[in-house]
């Protein structure tokens, strides 16, 4: 596996795919907007834990953000890959976060 482009330019081609500016990237994932900026700029590259929280709320492969030459698609569509990625997401939650979820499922099979 080879490296064929920049975080940036990966980083700015799924924005554009996911139809996803900046801001919602900060308001989802409390990244800042000037790491954003310097991040679509090429000034830096982010560090893992921050291309982790991007390649989930982007739903992306991480090392297909960072450049390499794979597979664009975070997990294979199948309920295995989709668990694992719901898992991912609870992991960046805050506490309070994942009660909120907690009470949207219990709530979701309540009034079904």
């Amino acid at each position: 596996m080879e490296v064929v482009a920049t975080f940036a330019s990966r980083l700015k081609e799924i924005m554009r795919i996911r139809q996803v500016r900046a801001r919602d990237i900060t308001y989802h994932t409390g990244i800042s907007g000037s790491s954003i900026s310097h991040y679509l700029r090429g000034d830096y590259d982010p560090k893992q834990n921050v291309i982790i929280k991007l390649a989930i709320y982007l739903r992306v492969n991480e090392v297909w953000l960072i450049g390499y030459d794979c597979d664009m698609e975070r997990f294979e569509s199948n309920l295995e890959g989709t668990k694992k990625e719901i898992m991912e997401m609870l992991d960046l939650l805050s506490d309070q976060d994942v009660e909120r979820v907690r009470d949207f499922i219990q709530s979701y099979f309540i009034d079904r």
